[in-house]
């Protein structure tokens, strides 16, 4: 049986070296730098397993997914660079 699809290899990411992120770190706001970190610790949580039943774990989950939305917000509305915000205003 033939696929319509061809078969494409796995996304592999690759790490950003130390030096790099601390470079992207001091040039960005520290508002958005608190966001991010806040992201990836909202991640984190979400990706633990609780118990599907208990009302203390679904609340706590639902508190993690307003504090991801929240910093998605901030971190989305800063522009990576300017230029890119100039061009997205022409």
């Amino acid at each position: 049986m033939s696929t319509i699809f061809p078969s494409t290899p796995p996304l592999v990411i690759e790490p950003l070296p130390a030096r790099v992120r601390s470079f992207a770190a001091r040039h960005m706001p520290k508002h958005v730098l608190k966001a991010e970190c806040l992201m990836d610790v909202a991640r984190r949580e979400l990706r633990r397993p609780c118990d599907p039943l208990s009302v203390e774990d679904m609340g706590d989950r639902e508190d993690v997914i307003a504090m991801h939305r929240a910093a998605d917000k901030v971190v989305s509305s800063n522009p990576e660079r300017m230029g890119s915000y100039l061009r997205s205003l022409s």
